[in-house]
């Protein structure tokens, strides 16, 4: 007993020094910390482990310690492998069934953007600000996936409040003849006007549009950017020609009261002399 122990004390002294001896020397080469860490720990629980089946085979435990050590590898490496496995099958899934190609403007969960990559892992996702995203394979195979762009139509949206004493009627005439002239904007599906609320102030109004995103625009050849810079442009135009047809888009007016009395505003009056 008092050999087994000293044996099974040797092998985590050796492991403990090899384990530093990797960190130091791998160190050098990668000039990373992730992976010296994760081979010099392997290293050292590894001469643990046949550490101790020196010391239970010499205390006559052999056979029994070998099939406790199988087993509870057996289940380490399950429990580990188990989401590798799971995403490595949901990416054959994905890879055979095709629900979407690189390019494709999908959403999962909450991260939307264009694929940039699928392996049998992960998939590369690039949001709109810049973010990649690697979301597993088995968590798209899991959740509803919308994709933006499977056949290229792409629909726009956006709402605008003119008066409530302005004709909506008019209004629609003159964004739906603007729509005619925009080559970036599909003549069917058609483009259409509705009323979207009548609020306290003003008549919301929500514009509608398709557009072709696997068609490059004269601005940018990506799929995502396509659809957002023609609506922005749309915004921006369809603004600009309301209020040059005399249409007014009326905004929320806020008051602001102070309730503490004992704390007056100070007010500054400068008086202004006029001049003949």
């Amino acid at each position: 007993l008092a050999s087994a122990i000293v044996v099974l004390l040797l092998f985590i002294l050796l492991g403990s020094i090899l384990k530093r001896v990797f960190n130091s020397r791998i160190q050098l080469r990668w000039k990373d910390t992730i992976v010296p860490t994760f081979i010099g720990s392997v290293v050292k629980w590894c001469f643990i482990l046949v550490g101790l089946l020196f010391a239970f085979d010499m205390v006559g435990f052999g056979g029994v310690a070998s099939s406790i050590v199988a087993g509870i590898s057996a289940i380490i490496i399950g429990f580990a492998f188990k989401d590798i496995a799971e995403n490595f099958l949901a990416g054959m899934l994905l890879a055979t069934t095709r629900p979407f190609k690189v390019g494709d403007i999908i959403q999962s969960d909450t991260f939307k953007g264009p694929v940039k990559k699928l392996d049998l892992r992960v998939t590369h996702i690039r949001t709109a600000d810049g973010r990649d995203i690697y979301v597993p394979n088995s968590m798209i195979v899991k959740n509803v996936l919308i994709n933006y762009t499977k056949d290229g139509l792409l629909r726009q949206e956006f709402i605008v409040g003119i008066d409530t004493e302005d004709d909506v009627a008019k209004a629609r005439t003159l964004v739906l003849e603007y729509f005619e002239s925009q080559k970036d904007v599909l003549k069917q599906p058609k483009p259409n006007l509705l009323v979207h609320e009548i609020g306290v102030s003003s008549v919301d109004v929500k514009i509608l549009f398709w557009v072709d995103v696997l068609k490059p625009s004269r601005t940018t050849e990506n799929a995502f950017d396509t659809g957002e810079l023609v609506k922005s442009r749309v915004m921006r135009e369809v603004k600009d020609l309301l209020l040059s047809n005399g249409f007014s888009l009326p905004s929320v007016v806020l008051e602001h009261k102070m309730y503490r009395s004992s704390q007056p505003i100070e007010l500054n009056i400068t008086e202004r002399k006029e001049t003949s």
